[in-house]
């Protein structure tokens, strides 16, 4: 029998002991790694809770006197017109066009009752009391004519935005139809951007301004829109008869046309004076809950009437507004007082 000689027998021993201790390490390191997957992931930790939306705005605190020299009242709900921007001029009580285009029309209705009557003469005379084949033709001709003119003259005066039945009544009555019979006041001619006159039908009211008197607003009506679109701007000319119980406006003054098209909307609303604005433009407010330490908080005006602002966006109703002494706290902020 063989026997192995004892330094290969140790050696063999000290091989199989480094495999069994390395099958044994890689079994230990699989059953961790399944006990941790086993376990729940662990939550990161979670971010620190952000400041209230009022306190992340600019604030200040004011004293119990310095309380008593700005005024503040709560956000109100109030009725805005839905309108759009438009540039006008103060004119005439009438356009000279529309008047010259009217004298035309008025012409040739008579041109053609008087054209008419003749044919009806001559037709009722016949050949039998010696009127010529030659003048029936020529009385026939006339009518055709003056019928002609009529309606080449009607239509200029319709591109002029007079109405159809303003034009029939023109015709019927051989008047022309008396400004003052629509109402008392003075015309504007507005230019209205092609894209929104969709939007305007005689009968919308306006409201109008003149640089002269920037915060008086007066009300009117939109009587006529021109039916055709001036080439050279892509706008069209409406005419509206505004009310002036003062008569401030003068014709050629430059106009401010505010077009309302459609229901008033109601929504939250601030005086003009509570809205300031910062030096890149943007408007803000101040808001306070306890009338001790008010926050900057920046909004978005709409329309502007009577005084108050459109509010869009940074204000609810009933929120209290610093609506007299905002610059003097926005003026505090920028520059604290020092001790």
């Amino acid at each position: 029998m063989l026997r192995t000689p004892l330094p290969a027998l140790a050696e063999c021993t000290v091989k199989r002991t480094v495999a069994l201790f390395a099958v044994s390490a890689c079994a230990s390191l699989f059953q961790l790694g399944c006990q941790r997957s086993a376990l729940p992931p662990q939550d990161k930790e979670p971010p620190k809770a952000s400041a209230a939306s009022p306190a992340s705005d600019p604030s200040v605190d004011l004293s119990a006197a310095q309380v008593q020299a700005i005024q503040i009242e709560p956000v109100q709900l109030r009725k805005f017109s839905v309108e759009f921007e438009a540039v006008g001029s103060v004119s005439f009580e009438e356009d000279p066009a529309i008047i010259q285009a009217e004298s035309t029309l008025l012409t040739g209705q008579a041109n053609l009752e008087a054209s008419h009557r003749e044919l009806l003469r001559v037709q009722g005379l016949g050949e039998t009391n010696g009127i010529a084949p030659k003048e029936l033709e020529g009385a026939q001709a006339a009518d055709l004519a003056a019928a002609a003119a009529v309606t080449a003259a009607r239509e200029a005066v319709r591109a002029l935005g007079v109405p159809d039945k303003e034009l029939d009544t023109l015709q019927r009555t051989g008047r022309f139809a008396a400004a003052k019979a629509q109402g008392s006041g003075t015309w504007v001619l507005i230019n209205v951007p092609e894209s929104e006159t969709p939007k305007v039908r005689p009968g919308e009211p306006i409201r109008v301004s003149v640089p002269a008197y920037p915060e008086e607003w007066l009300r009117g009506v939109v009587r006529r829109v021109y039916a055709t679109v001036d080439p050279g701007t892509h706008r069209v000319a409406m005419r509206a008869q505004v009310d002036d119980p003062h008569h401030h406006l003068r014709p050629g003054m430059l106009a401010n046309v505010m077009i309302q098209y459609a229901e008033p909307v109601t929504a939250a609303s601030i005086p003009t004076t509570a809205a300031v604005r910062e030096s890149d433009g943007t408007m803000i407010a101040w808001v306070t809950a306890d009338r001790s330490r008010f926050f900057s908080r920046r909004i978005t005006v709409g329309q502007q009437d009577d005084g108050h602002y459109q509010v869009l966006a940074g204000l609810k109703a009933d929120e209290l507004v610093v609506t007299e002494g905002g610059v003097f706290l926005t003026n505090l902020l920028e520059a604290p007082p020092s001790d």
